[in-house]
């Protein structure tokens, strides 16, 4: 009888999971662990709430992994090329916009080239963030600009929040709100390259710390929560793994067999 070789794919978050609040790693002993998992065949995916703009340079140059689902679900790149994008249409960019130039509140529009601010020092182009300064910028400076996610101040009041409900599902982080696209998610980016790739359900690997994960850690063959994971995921997770610097990421890959 022929041995089947079952191949697995690994999702990995990158803030809390990969890399820490501060942006150390990704670690050695991860690294390594991901290269001996990857010589068994085992395919990598980062799975990530930020943008493509926002992806640390270390990771964004990185050959270990074969695609990248950003923006929470909204922008699925697979060697190196769109699956699956969706963005913010111009004109409810200028209305965020208008909402958040009439107070003091910061608000970045992430995109997959620039970041663009409301209410923050940034000389235009400097360290990828363009300035918005008027309810028209995008309209007129940036009529092309791909913006997949936002994020806000936790400060943000009730009528902010009421408008962004409309079209965002919003996840509490350290320090802001991330804001994603309604109707997208992780789990779907998940689902359309596991679909690409022809890669089973049963043998995908989900490793993550924060809500914005949970629909990963839900939805996968096996869901990974690391040590440093909030309590609602760990309560999902089927295992969990040392906390992000410590291990995070090998002992995952571990304590499955694969490296």
């Amino acid at each position: 009888m022929n041995n089947v070789v079952c191949i697995y794919s690994v999702f990995l978050d990158i803030d809390g999971t990969l890399i820490t609040e501060d942006e150390r790693g990704p670690f050695d002993d991860d690294l390594a662990g991901i290269e001996k998992a990857r010589q068994k065949g085992t395919t990598f995916f980062l799975c990530t709430g930020r943008s493509v703009a926002q992806i640390p340079g270390v990771l964004a140059k990185a050959t270990w992994y074969d695609g990248i689902v950003a923006a929470g679900g909204a922008h699925i790149i697979v060697a190196g090329k769109t699956l699956y994008h969706n963005w913010i249409p111009i004109d409810v960019l200028c209305e965020i916009a208008g909402l958040f130039l009439t107070n003091s509140r910061k608000c970045s529009f992430r995109g997959d080239t620039y970041t663009y601010v409301v209410n923050q020092n940034a000389a235009a182009g400097n360290g990828g963030k363009l300035p918005v300064t008027s309810v028209h910028d995008f309209e007129r400076l940036y009529p092309d600009a791909k913006v997949s996610m936002l994020t806000v101040d936790h400060s943000i009041g009730n009528e902010e929040r009421t408008f962004l409900e409309k079209y965002f599902d919003m996840y509490y982080q350290i320090p802001h709100l991330d804001c994603f696209i309604k109707g997208e998610g992780k789990a779907k980016g998940m689902k359309l390259i596991l679909d690409s790739f022809g890669l089973e359900l049963k043998h995908s690997v989900a490793v993550g710390d924060s809500s914005n994960d949970m629909d990963i850690i839900q939805y996968a063959g096996t869901g990974i929560a690391v040590g440093n994971a909030c309590a609602a995921l760990k309560e999902k997770a089927s295992w969990i793994s040392a906390a992000v610097g410590e291990g995070a990421v090998v002992k995952a890959l571990e304590h499955l067999n694969l490296c």
